[in-house]
């Protein structure tokens, strides 16, 4: 319902710019803004709800309206997904160290989907095969979807495309006491949006260091939040 709604707004938007501003909106953009508009929608939903509980590291307390730095001896990941307006979605991960620098930043690009929180899922478990494949050990996974980090803490997954990739990751949660997953606000996670949107400049990337300009900034202004 939320889609129909919103490609209908899209449609009836394209219609008062085509009457009032003599403006043509051709269909094939026309779509993907709408499908981009939800997602936004959606983002700032989940930044009004409350943080998730989380069951590691209990004794850290953590600022969910902007980044904060991981216990010591441990790593934070923060992932994010960006919708494109051809339809494709980047995924955008950095990982810091507890003294906030930058020790890994990573690119995907996926096929594209109307399903928001697919995409985020998606963006998970880039991040979770990220850690594997790096033989990292103790990782807090960060991220702003509200609805996917609640489905894993609270153990509920919907019935779709979505919730069987949820259960997916959830597994490796189950499975590494060490491994944690942490909701945190869009302000909290700007540095993994900005590379998320980098990631159709250079799909695919890895980076140990030289990081892209895109995150330099929020990895210096984040680092003001280490004590």
């Amino acid at each position: 319902m939320q889609i129909i709604t919103t490609i209908t707004y899209t449609i009836w938007f394209a219609r008062n710019q085509k009457v009032f501003q003599h403006q043509d909106i051709p269909v094939q953009l026309a779509l993907p803004r709408a499908l981009k508009l939800l997602h936004e929608y959606h983002h700032n939903i989940n930044d009004q709800r409350l943080e998730p509980k989380t069951s590691s590291h209990p004794s850290f307390a953590s600022n969910d309206k902007s980044w904060s730095p991981p216990p010591r001896n441990c790593l934070k990941l923060n992932v994010d997904a960006h919708l494109q307006d051809d339809g494709h979605w980047g995924l955008g991960m950095v990982l810091r160290r507890d003294d906030g620098r930058c020790v890994g930043a990573a690119t995907r690009v996926i096929k594209g989907s109307n399903d928001v929180g697919l995409a985020e899922t998606a963006g998970l478990k880039e991040a979770l095969n990220l850690i594997q494949a790096m033989e990292l050990d103790e990782v807090i996974v960060e991220m702003d979807a509200a609805v996917i980090v609640n489905a894993i803490h609270n153990k509920i997954f919907p019935r779709n495309q979505w919730g069987l990739l949820a259960r997916e990751c959830s597994r490796a949660f189950d499975l590494n006491n060490k491994l944690s997953l942490k909701w945190v606000s869009r302000e909290g996670n700007h540095a993994a949006h900005s590379l998320a949107r980098w990631a159709f400049t250079e799909p695919n990337k890895w980076w140990s260091n030289y990081f892209p300009d895109c995150i330099n900034h929020h990895i210096q202004k984040d680092m003001a939040f280490v004590t």
